[in-house]
């Protein structure tokens, strides 16, 4: 069995620093903005968030806000897709808007409580 070793370069702050670190830092404002257009177009959300966001591996992502913002996003992505889904469900009953309304509201200040700690560089 292989061992791969990393080594990590981090900054007077204590997180990650040089090139690996803009390229998550870019990674991660893409992110954000495909969560932002899933609030029109969740399908595209979610397939970004998933393949994507996760295709590199959790534990490459050594900057702990990185990390939390990681997971931030999968969450948020996730649970609007499963409460529009039900939302969804619930049009023929005369009361779908009345579900998603909520959630839509909820989505939007998912996504902008996390770009605002995301630009803190704060952990969500």
């Amino acid at each position: 069995m292989e061992s791969r070793e990393m080594t990590v370069a981090l900054g007077a702050d204590g997180c990650l620093a040089g090139p690996a670190a803009a390229q998550d830092v870019g990674r991660s404002w893409r992110a954000y903005a495909a969560l932002a257009l899933g609030a029109v177009l969740f399908i595209f959300s979610i397939w970004y968030q998933v393949y994507g966001d996760t295709r590199k591996d959790a534990a490459a992502w050594h900057d702990p806000v990185l990390q939390s913002h990681r997971q931030w996003r999968l969450r948020t992505a996730f649970l609007f897709l499963v409460w529009s889904i039900l939302a969804g469900f619930c049009v023929p009953f005369g009361f779908g808007i009345l579900v998603f309304v909520p959630v839509w509201l909820w989505f939007v200040y998912r996504v902008t409580r996390g770009m605002i700690l995301f630009s803190l560089h704060r952990i969500a």
